[in-house]
């Protein structure tokens, strides 16, 4: 038996039609799992703007990573999103 082989799994492809790489300030507990606190969004101008989760509705592990369903606050309105942490690209995405 080798002491290092190689992975075989498929490369993970991202479609990035359907998804946006963002910033994502996580937060990590001692058994190393995380949820999203914060992540930027890029309005009109270009500029990045700083978004607070305000909540978690629900998670699921997918291929590659694990997705968060938020919810956070546009002026008075709460809103949804989907973020999603790619484990071995290290990218977080919004949408998918």
């Amino acid at each position: 038996m080798p002491f290092f082989e190689i992975d075989k799994t498929p490369e993970l492809n991202i479609d990035f039609s359907r998804c946006q790489p963002v910033s994502v300030i996580a937060a990590f507990n001692p058994q190393g799992e995380f949820k999203p606190v914060h992540f930027g969004l890029m309005d009109l101008y270009g500029n990045v703007c700083k978004v607070k989760v305000t909540g978690i509705k629900n998670t699921k592990d997918v291929r590659g990573g694990k997705s968060f369903i938020c919810t956070y606050m546009a002026g008075d309105q709460e809103r949804e999103c989907i973020l999603t942490y790619y484990l071995d690209k290290h990218l977080w995405v919004l949408g998918n």
